[in-house]
């Protein structure tokens, strides 16, 4: 999850999820997913973007 537009290789914006919730309990828009390129050899897919999220986050799930 990221709410830096810029990170995104490829963007496709959506209404279809639900606002998440933040660790300080107020609640966030999710604007659609896309993919990241963390690193030259490193390609994130299915990476949120959220509104307002203050920190980019990783899902370990994602790796293995």
């Amino acid at each position: 999850m990221t709410s830096i537009k810029q990170k995104f290789v490829s963007l496709k914006f959506s209404n279809a999820y639900p606002p998440v919730k933040i660790i300080d309990g107020t609640q966030s828009r999710v604007l659609g997913n896309g993919v990241v390129q963390a690193t030259l050899s490193l390609t994130i897919t299915d990476v949120l973007y959220i509104l307002n999220f203050h920190v980019s986050i990783l899902s370990i799930s994602q790796f293995t």
